[in-house]
């Protein structure tokens, strides 16, 4: 009887006590972790990683991001959850693929190209959005400057680095005087990187033709037009239409044996003699130490856009034979990497 009286004295105690751990167990694993704790030892972040075209540089991004998040000691599965997402070129199917992400309960979006940003601002209000592989992030209607922009929005900004390609240029073909490119009419970065180049070409003596193109299909038409031009060299500008299609704007120009010049790695593999391009993986990995700040507790309108500077110079001499440009050695001297197809 003793025994059965203590124990029916205790039972309420020991209830109590169970029912209170479950609620505290509960809260914990609604929390996300902070620099103080374990990360991820609640539950992995879930990070949407949403891409509209997958190229090298794509790629060289998604590698730069895995290593970043690396370096600060955070594991896949345990601490994270990557999901990659990709439109595969269908503009329409950008905002699904946001929509997909909200929908999987996304902690964070990562962004890799200016469309993807674009519709991860109309339709990811109130979720945390990081970006890398875009020109000007400011023309996409992320802020008005660096510091002043969205306050769900921080990145990476990757505008090409068109100066050092006319220089190039120039160094490769002392006599150029005429260059042309292709323009997607459609992309905004696209148009904003036209607009660019042709400024700093006009400043060297140099004019700069464009040929308008809406469709992957379109590029071997449009790029057979622009070389019909008579023109000294391509130098063809960033663009996610472009760079998909880029082989298609190689094989034009080894028709026409006009120096082709691009400023994506992949361009290099794609039938281009030399490429001055941005160093993506860099893009990504500073992309990845904004991601983790924000995860961690940081408000994205506190983090001012950084910009990656630093560039890769790409050479294919087999490119070059192709189109009968003679790459000087001191251009040779300084490429990163010799090579390709």
């Amino acid at each position: 009887m003793r025994a059965t009286t203590f124990l029916a004295r205790l039972l309420p105690g020991l209830l109590a006590i169970t029912l209170a751990a479950g609620v505290l167990l509960a809260f914990d694993r609604s929390r996300r972790p902070v620099e103080t704790e374990t990360p991820g030892s609640i539950r992995p972040w879930r990070i949407d990683l949403l891409e509209y075209v997958t190229v090298q540089d794509v790629e060289d991004a998604e590698v730069g991001i895995r290593a970043g998040f690396d370096e600060v000691g955070l594991v896949p599965g345990r601490d994270f959850e990557l999901r990659i997402r990709s439109a595969q070129g269908d503009m329409p199917t950008l905002p699904a693929l946001v929509d997909a992400a909200l929908g999987d309960g996304s902690d964070l979006l990562m962004t890799l190209s200016t469309p993807t940003l674009q519709a991860a601002i109309r339709r990811g209000k109130g979720v945390p959005i990081v970006f890398t592989f875009v020109a000007d992030a400011i023309i996409a209607g992320a802020g008005t400057s660096a510091d002043a922009h969205l306050p769900n929005v921080t990145g990476v900004t990757t505008a090409s680095p068109y100066e050092e390609l006319v220089s190039v240029a120039r160094e490769c073909l002392p006599a150029l005087r005429r260059a042309g490119t292709l323009v997607v009419p459609a992309e905004i970065n696209s148009t904003v990187n036209r607009e660019r180049l042709a400024k700093l070409a006009a400043s060297v003596g140099i004019e700069l033709e464009a040929v308008p193109v809406n469709a992957v299909t379109e590029l071997s038409d449009a790029a057979d037009a622009l070389c019909a031009r008579g023109l000294d060299a391509i130098l063809q500008v960033g663009s996610n239409l472009t760079s998909s299609g880029f082989a298609s704007i190689g094989q034009a120009a080894r028709r026409c044996r006009t120096p082709l010049f691009g400023v994506l790695s992949s361009d290099a593999d794609n039938g281009a003699a030399v490429v001055v391009a941005r160093d993506f993986r860099e893009a990504g990995r500073l992309a990845a130490g904004l991601a983790v700040q924000v995860l961690r507790g940081a408000s994205p309108a506190e983090i001012p856009f950084r910009h990656v500077e630093a560039t890769k110079l790409l050479v294919n001499p087999q490119a070059a034979a192709l189109l009968r440009l003679d790459i000087p050695p001191s251009v040779l001297a300084r490429a990163e990497r010799v090579g390709g197809g």
